[in-house]
């Protein structure tokens, strides 16, 4: 796994939060994103782990089309 980048987790879940999407997802998907090895196949991330990613997308790019 690699080193967790605080600052990315702040930048991932403030931006998340500000499209809406629910806490507890944006919280999750954060710490996933903070803590991707660029050296691994997707990152190093679980199947369980994009489907996470995958649903914060989701809120967020349906606040985006509604223009948030």
């Amino acid at each position: 796994m690699s080193k967790f980048n605080q600052n990315l987790y702040n930048a991932s879940l403030e931006a998340l939060l500000s499209a809406n999407v629910p806490q507890e997802i944006a919280q999750a998907a954060s710490k996933i994103v903070a803590s991707d090895d660029n050296n691994k196949e997707n990152f190093g991330r679980s199947a369980q782990d994009q489907q996470v990613i995958n649903e914060a997308m989701q809120y967020f790019h349906k606040a985006e089309a509604n223009g948030k």
